[in-house]
Formats: structure tokens, C-alpha cells, sequence
């Protein structure tokens, strides 16, 4: 009886998930979730980051975005990770950042103009990352290692 019970559980739950339809891959996703979901555990729900563990992303990933070398930099941070000393905001870090690999080219656009657009309150003060540069970027980089991406960090000034 309990087998029953429990086959008659998983086909119903089989006919909703089938109700539903499939995910779509036409629909982009979305830089919130994104965020939420790899970023935020570390950064916080905000981006404000854990000053002295975990720097904050506001300033940085739209000072970034705004020249071709910073635009490099993010994709392969997201990508590669980093390690390594740095300053944000007059505080220095030291500590690594794991990559983050298993995000597809769509979810690495969209998590970065998510950012850089304020985490939606605000309008992107560059234009938007698309998937295609990201792999145009990731495609420069034979060497892909959170210690090389360090080097590939541009001197910016902070606001």
C-alpha cells in the first residue's frame, strides 16, 4: 500500500511539472536569481559585501564596465575567480573567490548588468554585457586561473 501511495505521488507530481511546460531557453535569465544564487552568500543580499572578508561590488563593477579591460577583468572574475591581494573602498582583501564555472554565458551577461545597473534600481552606466562578448573575452584567456585574472585587474579610481 505504501508503494502505491508513493508511485501515485510521484505521477502527480510528474503531471504538474508537466502542466507547467519546460523552461524556455529563448528567456534570459535573470541577473537577480543569479545573484542570489552564487554571489549573495558571500557579497550579501545587497552587494554591500562584509568589509574586511568580502568587498562590495556597487562601485567596482560599474567603474569596470565602463572600459574594455575592466569589462575583461568581470568576465573572467565571474569565470576564473580570484585570489589574491586588493584594495576596494581603502580596505585590502586577501582571500580567494571561487568561480565560478557552472554559470552558462547568458547567466554571466546577466548577472553582471545586474550590478552594474544598480541591482535593478538603477539605469547601467555602460552598455550591457552580452553573452556573445562573454565568450569573446573567456576566448583570449588560455590560461584561466583565479591567480592570472588578479593580474588582469585595471587600475580604476574609486568614487
Amino acid at each position: 500500500m505504501a508503494r502505491r501511495s508513493a508511485l501515485l505521488t510521484l505521477g502527480s507530481s510528474l503531471l504538474s511539472a508537466l502542466a507547467l511546460g519546460p523552461v524556455r531557453a529563448d528567456v534570459p535569465p535573470s541577473g537577480a536569481t543569479v545573484f542570489a544564487n552564487h554571489c549573495a552568500v558571500c557579497h550579501g543580499p545587497q552587494g554591500a559585501g562584509v568589509p574586511g572578508s568580502f568587498p562590495s561590488l556597487h562601485e567596482q563593477v560599474v567603474a569596470f564596465s565602463k572600459t574594455p579591460a575592466g569589462r575583461d577583468y568581470l568576465v573572467m572574475v565571474v569565470t576564473t575567480g580570484l585570489m589574491g591581494e586588493l584594495q576596494v573602498g581603502g580596505v585590502t582583501y586577501r582571500g580567494v573567490m571561487p568561480a565560478q564555472s557552472v554559470l552558462s554565458e547568458p547567466e554571466v551577461a546577466a548577472v553582471l548588468n545586474y550590478l552594474g545597473g544598480g541591482m535593478g534600481k538603477a539605469k547601467a552606466a555602460s552598455p550591457p554585457f552580452t553573452p556573445k562578448e562573454v565568450v569573446d573575452l573567456r576566448a583570449h584567456h588560455a590560461d584561466r586561473s583565479a591567480q592570472n585574472t588578479r593580474a588582469l585587474r585595471p587600475a580604476v579610481s574609486e568614487p
